[in-house]
């Protein structure tokens, strides 16, 4: 990914979470769209495998749990947690936020295993840290 399209893709994270903030929270899930979008398709031949893939994604996903979307959340932080594993590898720290938030959705639909799974392995890469 080229410097500029890096910075666009800041801008928009940076955008998101101000709107965030200030509870503009369809303002916010637009910019973090097209943080993903832009991110994806700016690897080239690989494009959904970069570390601004990975946050947006992760990002988004947050924000479509605590605004009570699931479905799209899962969908989202699934892939959020396998392009940062590629991105950092699976025992990076940066994981932690994309899988405690895998396990809200988890916990919230009541796979109580899986959620449990998720959060110790939250709580495994923060103690690492």
């Amino acid at each position: 990914m080229d410097t500029t399209t890096r910075r666009r893709v800041r801008g928009h994270l940076a955008r998101a979470r101000r709107r965030e903030a200030e509870g503009r929270y369809a303002e916010a899930e637009g910019e973090l769209r097209a943080a993903f979008r832009l991110a994806r398709t700016a690897a080239g031949s690989f494009p959904a495998e970069t570390a601004e893939a990975a946050e947006a994604a992760s990002a988004l996903g947050i924000l479509l749990e605590a605004l009570g979307r699931p479905t799209e959340a899962e969908e989202l932080l699934l892939l959020a947690v396998r392009l940062h594993e590629r991105a950092h590898g699976p025992d990076d720290p940066r994981l932690a936020p994309s899988l405690n938030a895998l396990g809200a959705v988890r916990q919230r639909r009541g796979d109580l295993a899986g959620a449990e799974r998720l959060y110790a392995r939250v709580v495994d890469l923060a103690t690492r840290a």
